[in-house]
């Protein structure tokens, strides 16, 4: 007996001799083990060091409570709480980084959309765009309930404010157009009324140069309105150059007042 239990300590002491220990059980020998006395969690993460990783991702989120344990959390006030970033809160496409408005979805109606907000009333008429039945009107235009321009008869000379020209030439802006509809809607609601369009100049060029240019812009704000459902028949386009200023050329923005297309009712039908 006393044999047996010599040939048993010296098995043991030569164990411990050529072995190795791993105090906390993971598998990872203490030499090896740079946290010996508490064990890896074989997560997939860091594993080999023999240390435990409550945190992946040191997002201040466990790992057993976070969704997402190995990206961290963005930690931008919206649902932080399941341990995943959310690089598009309101999911609209827009990368919160560049996203105007991260929380609330940009609608995609085609007006400034590339801002990531949302635009309940692009025209800014008090008439939210899910009722607006012209939800493009122009600024400062009055509106009805239905946020379209209101519909006023042309009683007296009218200034068409807005309506413009490319530079030395008859072709309209863009946004000439949203106002000439306005005056299409108010020539439609009045079909007894007939006008003549004035074109008028400053007295930049010569005489002859503004009296036909003049005329072509007459004509082109009367084509437009022909467009928009006008009866040609309706409408005169008179050109009367640089012959009625209505404010001193000497000046720009004289000038400006000058470069002008007026409406006059001629009479009624």
């Amino acid at each position: 007996v006393d044999a047996n239990n010599g040939m048993l300590e010296g098995f043991f002491g030569f164990t411990w001799f050529f072995g190795s220990t791993d105090k906390d059980g993971d598998g990872i020998p203490d030499k090896l083990d740079r946290c010996p006395g508490q064990a890896e969690d074989f997560d997939g993460f860091q594993d080999e060091d023999g240390c435990p990783d409550p945190d992946n991702d040191g997002d201040g989120i466990a790992d057993a409570l976070d969704r997402c344990p190995d990206v961290a959390e963005d930690l931008d006030g919206y649902q932080d709480d399941d341990g995943c970033p959310d690089p598009d809160n309101d999911g609209d496409g827009i990368a919160d980084v560049n996203d105007g408005c991260p929380n609330d979805a940009e609608d995609v109606d085609g007006f400034q959309d590339d801002d990531g907000c949302p635009d309940p009333d692009n025209d800014g008429d008090g008439v939210p765009d899910l009722s607006d039945a012209c939800p493009n009107t122009p600024a400062g235009v009055e509106v009805d309930e239905r946020g379209c321009p209101v519909v006023k008869e042309i009683t007296e000379a009218l200034v068409l404010k807005g309506v413009r020209f490319v530079k030395g030439s008859d072709q309209l802006t863009l946004d000439s157009q949203s106002i000439l509809d306005d005056v299409a809607k108010s020539l439609l609601a009045y079909p007894d009324v007939v006008i003549e369009i004035q074109g008028h100049t400053d007295s930049s060029g010569s005489a002859v140069f503004n009296e036909r240019l003049s005329l072509r812009r007459a004509e082109s704000v009367r084509d437009y309105l022909v467009t928009r459902g006008v009866d040609i028949q309706r409408m005169r386009a008179v050109g009367y150059g640089e012959r009625f200023p209505i404010a001193s050329n000497g000046s720009d923005e004289g000038r400006a007042q000058n470069r002008r297309v007026e409406i006059h009712r001629i009479y009624s039908n």
